[in-house]
């Protein structure tokens, strides 16, 4: 996700506490090579940030009887880099630290940035172009109406919190906020914004989460982002936590397998892997996104009850797609953004940003546009020489008279996040009439045994690297708490929504969350 203008929203302000003890569990994951079979204590599925974390929490509890097991060669889920033809590296997935902050309120992901020295450069989302399909075009109006109304729309959620409302669909929230989109020009306003941030539009999101995601990220920490260039690849910051504990050729990384099913019963959780080793395991946490879990990748055994599907079908899985063109020369805007308005297609090719500026890649002639949602989807159905046509004649139009002396490109990539069965799309994004209630069956484990991580069970930073990092650590700790015998409730400061049985007790929501009216 990615929103970077600072706004107020009056909401309680909440503490975020780890209950974290030491464990003598310290035994090593053994596998018995005559039958296939990996035994374990605990089986982290899947090897991105949620896993990563969480393996590293049952370290630093003594737990080092684990494996974690990740369908790809490397560490870091979506946190992808590719080598374009002139050597430039981008990022596919994950491209920013989002809401740094700063001493006690840092964001933890900014905290591993600064530690593995990884180069970022701040976003300048005023450092902006703005086009439609005959040229330059003044979007300033829109652009501040627009801003104008989201301050209003965060302070309206906050008022409907507080009074114990119920939840809207975005777009009623921003009309009741006083903006109502009438030319493309407004469109193109109000996606830069929502679009950009959510990667679905305000039809499909909550009023009130959307709200409140903000507010955590860009108030909870700070309102600034950095973009990540380091051509090493910001899954540099995952894969340098991992081996801090692990080794390259540890027997408890079972990289290059993909889990095809779980069994769970109230003793233990058996994990089936495509033409690799069978996984029994005491716990498992289960950090696969919420849109292959909609599809079916991986099957249960027995099915997910009831409860358990209307949590993962209820919770939107969104696409958010980066195009990358390479060119043998810069013709375009030197400014970090550049946003289009198409005359009669909202969010077709909006946002383009460069690549060839001083502080990010000089001279690699790079620059990509971002599509969301059903785009995204779309693009994906067809050829990359489609995509290159309309991505041309979006720009030939952009520059007017001069566009007719627009090259080609002499490359173009991008990643089916949609399509691409490990992933199924890139983050949640909360939508309406999902209630607190719901969401607690999305985190809430199965006999005490199965749990499930990742950012899409956080409420506070779903769609985030940081819900990911916090829900990892979360259910790693709850399972040392289990394995000590004494699986207490999770300490909160804050009014609680219903709870779920964890280990015969009780199972709350994160920290310090806030109880809304959905």
């Amino acid at each position: 996700m990615l929103y970077s203008k600072s706004r107020a929203i009056t909401v309680l302000t909440l503490a975020l506490c780890a209950a974290l003890a030491s464990s003598a569990f310290k035994t090593v994951a053994a596998a018995a090579e005559t039958t296939n079979v990996v035994k374990a204590r605990v089986a982290i599925l899947g090897g991105g940030m949620a896993g990563i974390i969480a393996a590293r929490t049952l370290h630093e509890q003594g737990v080092e009887d684990f494996v974690i097991v990740e369908a790809r060669d490397e560490l870091g889920g979506r946190m992808q880099n590719f080598a374009l033809a002139n050597g430039a590296k981008v990022e596919l997935g994950p491209n920013w630290v989002q809401g740094l902050g700063e001493g006690a309120t840092q964001n933890p992901i900014y905290t591993l940035a600064l530690k593995d020295n990884l180069t970022s450069v701040f976003s300048n989302f005023s450092d902006l172009a703005t086009f439609d399909n005959h040229g330059p075009v003044n979007m300033d109006k829109e652009l501040n109406a627009l801003d104008d109304a989201f301050s209003a729309y965060l302070a309206a959620a906050g008022e409907r919190i507080l009074n114990q409302q119920g939840d809207l669909t975005a777009r009623a929230g921003l009309s009741v906020s006083g903006y109502k989109p009438r030319t493309s020009l407004d469109d193109a306003a109000e996606y830069f914004t929502f679009d950009f941030e959510f990667a679905e539009p305000p039809e499909d999101s909550s009023f009130i989460a959307s709200a409140e995601n903000n507010n955590f990220t860009y108030n909870g920490f700070s309102d600034e982002n950095n973009l990540v260039v380091d051509q090493r690849g910001f899954k540099t910051i995952a894969q340098t936590e991992a081996f801090k504990f692990l080794n390259k050729t540890d027997s408890r990384l079972l990289l290059g397998h993909t889990v095809t099913n779980i069994k769970y019963t109230s003793t233990g959780v058996t994990i089936q892997t495509k033409d690799g080793p069978t996984i029994e395991a005491d716990y498992a946490i289960c950090t696969f996104s919420v849109g292959v879990l909609q599809n079916d990748d991986v099957t249960f055994s027995p099915p997910l009850p009831a409860w358990k599907q209307e949590a993962i079908y209820g919770m939107n899985m969104a696409v958010y797609t980066k195009i990358f063109l390479v060119f043998n020369t810069t013709f375009w805007s030197p400014t970090q953004f550049q946003l289009y308005a198409d005359p009669s297609k909202r969010g077709y090719y909006p946002v383009w940003q460069s690549l060839d500026l001083p502080t990010f890649l000089p001279g690699s002639h790079v620059l990509f546009s971002t599509v969301t949602g059903r785009e995204s989807i779309r693009i994906e159905r067809q050829s990359d020489e489609d995509t290159k046509v309309e991505m041309m004649a979006v720009l030939r139009s952009m520059y007017g008279q001069n566009g007719t002396q627009i090259p080609d490109p002499v490359q173009i990539h991008f990643k089916r996040w949609h399509s691409d069965p490990l992933f199924r799309g890139t983050y949640s994004n909360w939508g309406t009439s999902y209630p607190p209630a719901v969401f607690d069956n999305l985190r809430a484990p199965l006999r005490t045994r199965l749990w499930f991580a990742g950012e899409a069970t956080s409420f506070k930073y779903f769609g985030f690297l940081q819900g990911a990092y916090f829900e990892g650590m979360n259910a790693a700790t709850n399972i040392v708490q289990c394995l000590r015998g004494a699986c207490a409730a999770t300490p909160s400061s804050a009014s609680q929504h219903a709870v779920v049985p964890a280990c015969g007790k009780t199972f709350l929501e994160e920290d310090g969350q806030l109880a809304l009216g959905r």
